[in-house]
């Protein structure tokens, strides 16, 4: 069937910011880099580059001319090969010297995203979304974030400082772009909207805070996995919760009370602990996917991603209704919790509205030869309303592509199989998408959670100490809702198996815990099972 593009518009700032796509969090934050360095616009456009920008050899001989770059002449190959691995991102590799081209620069400073090649380095708006997130959930964390990411470069030649100290690979993305024009601001701002979950939003600022306490300490390629982790997680996180928030403003026809005035900050201990849609994710910390806890996970996961199509119901009503508040010139037209309140209320002309949507649809798929399907015959022939039966259409033809490409999304940003990732999936059949930490993500959450804070003259000081093994794990889930012990059913009792299986879940935990060298159970004594910080932070203590 043949749909408008009003007809079918899913991505909508006001409501969701991304593209659904198979994205690469790389290319993400090159493009969010752009947007903190134009303060929040797209850039203005540039000339065009210079032939063969596009090929690593084209910037090892920049490299190679410059006295003070010795050996890329002589080491051609090993230069060329160290750029190709560890500076850029290359698309095509592995398949000849003819067709490997550059995307980006890797994301080690504001400044890597001169070198870009637009089409190459698409994010499909994910940075937008991210960039919406910090500039509505907490300004100061733009400017925080901007000023780390920005560290190393002179202001004023826009060459190395001389007295940072930077890993080779940042430093050599400085001077790769040393002689390249900056990057102005085309005054067309990205993220004129808040984002409709503003409680995820302030979370995930406060998270980044936290990260950037380590700025001094910890090497800044690891910083940038840590970054790009934390913003994965927490756009996935956002996607889910933006299903059960969607779908629930639906059935109420109406924005939640909680939703209009938002209960949830990232530097409360239960940050959820209002929110009426509250998430659950239970994990499996063990490597047996046949186990009774990688079951639970996997439903878990199975029962998230299932729950997908509401998002794609939920986001074309949402967009539909802002259509008919826009067409008639309501005060809601930019409101998404403002305009739900037409569906418990519907205006004279509402169900002319879309009755006219559904009789234009009908007759521009009947003309000569076009013909309809039996399926979206019997949705027109429904006892339901005009807008009921033309959301069901919508969702009816466009449901497959769009739930198709969310999971794609949703495993990049939550990097399944990955050392970063929360998502595990097998080749099998018999192996599905289960709930699971990588050691590294298990490393960036004890780093957040070691972390506390008291105020002082109106600033967070910072400091870390040990938590206990049942701390933490309360704090995964309050946090992020990630369940590793207690029950699957918030609502019940866990069974007998359900019990055993968590119990050798948290010795699961505590085996990864060892392995990363977070923790040493010397002792059975309940306050002696501590997680330890890897680096000593105190921000009281005046330098």
């Amino acid at each position: 069937m043949k749909l408008r593009t009003e007809d079918q518009e899913f991505r909508n700032p006001k409501v969701f910011y991304p593209d659904p796509k198979a994205v690469e969090l790389d290319r993400v934050l090159v493009n969010l880099f752009i947007l903190l360095r134009c303060n929040g616009s797209r850039p203005a456009s540039r000339s065009r580059p210079p032939a063969n920008f596009d090929r690593v050899r084209h910037h090892r001989e920049k490299l190679a001319q410059s006295p003070n770059n010795q050996g890329f002449e002589e080491y051609a190959a090993v230069a060329q090969a160290w750029l190709e691995s560890d500076v850029f991102d290359v698309v095509n590799r592995g398949k000849g010297a003819d067709t490997e081209v550059i995307a980006s620069l890797r994301p080690l400073h504001i400044d890597a995203a001169k070198i870009r090649i637009a089409q190459r380095c698409r994010d499909y708006f994910v940075a937008d979304h991210l960039y919406a997130c910090l500039a509505h959930g907490e300004q100061k964390t733009v400017s925080e974030l901007k000023e780390y990411l920005d560290r190393g470069r002179d202001p004023g030649s826009g060459q190395y400082d001389k007295t940072t100290r930077l890993d080779l690979e940042t430093l050599t993305v400085l001077k790769l772009v040393e002689d390249l024009g900056d990057l102005h601001s085309s005054g067309n701002p990205v993220a004129e909207y808040p984002p409709v979950c503003i409680g995820q939003a302030r979370v995930l600022c406060d998270d980044v805070q936290r990260l950037l306490v380590y700025r001094d300490v910890v090497p800044r390629s690891v910083m940038i996995e840590y970054l790009k982790a934390v913003l994965g997680l927490h756009t996935g996180l956002y996607t889910l919760r933006l299903a059960r928030q969607l779908a629930g403003w639906t059935q109420d026809k109406q924005s939640h009370e909680a939703c209009r005035n938002c209960p949830v900050y990232g530097n409360l201990k239960q940050p959820f602990g209002e929110c009426p849609y509250n998430q659950r994710f239970v994990v499996d910390m063990g490597n047996d996917f046949r186990s009774r806890m990688a079951r639970l996970a996997q439903d878990s996961a199975a029962a998230e991603y299932g729950r997908l199509t509401e998002l794609i119901r939920s986001i074309f009503v949402v967009n539909q209704l802002l259509r008919y508040a826009n067409s008639k010139g309501l005060s809601s037209k930019d409101s998404p919790a403002e305009v739900m309140s037409i569906l418990a209320d519907p205006p004279a002309s509402f169900d002319g509205f879309f009755e006219a949507l559904l009789d234009q649809i009908r007759s521009e798929n009947t003309r000569g030869e076009e013909q309809m399907k039996p399926e979206e015959i019997a949705i027109f022939n429904l006892e339901l309303s005009p807008f009921e039966r033309y959301i069901e259409l919508v969702s009816h033809v466009r449901h497959r592509a769009h739930r198709d490409y969310l999971i794609q999304m949703l495993d990049k940003l939550f990097q399944k199989n990955g050392e970063y990732g929360v998502l595990v999936q097998g080749k099998s059949k018999t192996n599905p998408r289960r709930w699971h930490f990588g050691a590294r993500i298990l490393e960036v959450f004890v780093q957040l959670a070691v972390l506390q804070w008291e105020e002082e003259g109106g600033r967070k000081k910072y400091y870390t100490e040990p938590i206990l093994i049942d701390t933490f794990v309360q704090w995964l889930e309050q946090r992020y809702g990630f369940v590793l012990a207690g029950t699957s059913d918030p609502d019940g009792s866990p069974t007998l198996a359900e019990h055993s299986a968590f119990r050798e879940n948290i010795r699961q935990l505590k085996r990864q815990l060892r392995e990363i060298g977070f923790f040493d159970d010397l002792s059975d004594a309940f306050n002696a099972q501590t997680i330890r910080p890897r680096y000593t932070i105190d921000q009281r203590i005046a330098p």
